[in-house]
């Protein structure tokens, strides 16, 4: 996590020890200059020093003298992932996340961040694993490794790589091991709460037990999905075609082994050898406006695949994102050993 302070300068000091935090470690290479009142009023970097010697200012003054001070930012809750794009293109790569007071709360750092997504996540941890036995009689389903981390822990690392730190966590089984090993989510610096599941409320059933989420759009997963799934692009792609939930998918190629007919009544139009059709089957990622939470039966088994069907019928907007990259629905220990041998392969992060 990086240590605002370390990274932050009051105006009035001198331009020395900014050069000092400009070579601390997170290759930040910015220092952020604040007011009397601890509001950011501009920043500093190595050029700002250079240019400012360049046009005369004497190395003793402060550093207000060399600010740069028509910096962009973020303010909390007013996010533009499209004017975050246009600065990740320009490579305007280091922002800082302002409150409404104009005060530093975190520092974005885009050299490791793909994005900041205005999002809550909720993943379900609490099956069984039938089909993972026996690796699965003393140990959670999620917290089998792929590579050197717990499935679950991979998943966390993306969502925080998209700059979603809200987490909540649904666990039954062996629910200790994973609320041990993560915590409240302060070692990955995100914010993790835990929905406990007394009995299976299905795959979406136990959303009805969250009490509030902050944000206008959730996030829902199975925590043994191992994917590189772009969340930006599905957020952008949510919002763009007004979608109530959109649902990621996966094609699916089918051959058959035999010419197909085409007929008209009793006439043949046309004759397909062993054609090849292309399905688009559900991934398991879900990403809907949260006040469709309201939606969900309270205490009661409920899929997501149920919570679909429902909006469909009410003439609700569903739209399908399709995922181009890796995927991978860890069911079985043949998903399980070809996920470890995939791993190395494929950039998750």
């Amino acid at each position: 996590m990086i240590d605002i302070s370390a990274h932050t300068i009051k105006y009035n000091e001198p331009i020395s020890l900014a050069l000092e935090k400009l070579n601390l470690p997170y290759h930040l290479r910015t220092v952020f200059v604040l007011n009397s009142d601890n509001q950011v009023i501009g920043t500093i970097t190595d050029g700002d020093i250079r240019r400012g010697l360049l046009n005369g200012i004497d190395f003793n003054q402060n550093v207000e003298n060399f600010a740069f001070t028509n910096f962009k930012y973020i303010e909390a809750g007013k996010v533009s992932i499209e004017q975050l794009r246009i600065w990740r293109e320009k490579q305007i790569l280091i922002l800082p996340l302002l409150n409404s007071k104009k005060e530093l709360i975190d520092i974005l750092n885009f050299n490791r961040l793909k994005s900041y997504l205005p999002l809550t996540a909720v993943i379900m941890a609490g099956g069984l694993g039938n089909r993972l036995r026996p690796l699965t009689i003393n140990t959670p389903k999620p917290m089998l490794k792929v590579g050197d981390l717990p499935i679950l822990e991979i998943n966390i690392r993306r969502l925080i790589s998209f700059g979603i730190k809200d987490i909540f966590i649904c666990v039954n089984y062996l629910k200790d091991q994973i609320k041990g090993h993560f915590g409240d989510g302060t070692n990955l610096n995100c914010n993790i709460q835990y929905i406990e599941e007394n009995e299976p409320l299905g795959t979406i059933g136990a959303l009805s037990l969250i009490s509030e989420i902050n944000t206008n759009h959730t996030l829902l997963f199975n925590a043994d999905l191992l994917s590189n799934i772009d969340f930006e692009e599905m957020y952008l792609r949510h919002l763009t075609t007004n979608a109530e939930l959109s649902i990621a998918t996966i094609p699916h190629k089918v051959t058959l082994p035999y010419a197909v007919l085409e007929n008209e009544g009793i006439n043949i139009t046309a004759i397909a050898e062993k054609p090849t059709y292309t399905y688009f089957a559900n991934a398991g990622f879900y990403l809907f406006n949260s006040g469709l939470i309201e939606n969900i039966p309270q205490n009661t088994f409920y899929n997501a695949t149920d919570f679909a069907d429902q909006l469909i019928a009410s003439k609700k907007s569903v739209v399908s994102f399709p995922i181009h990259g890796y995927w991978n629905d860890i069911g079985s220990l043949d998903d399980y050993q070809k996920s470890n041998e995939d791993f190395p392969t494929i950039n998750f992060f």
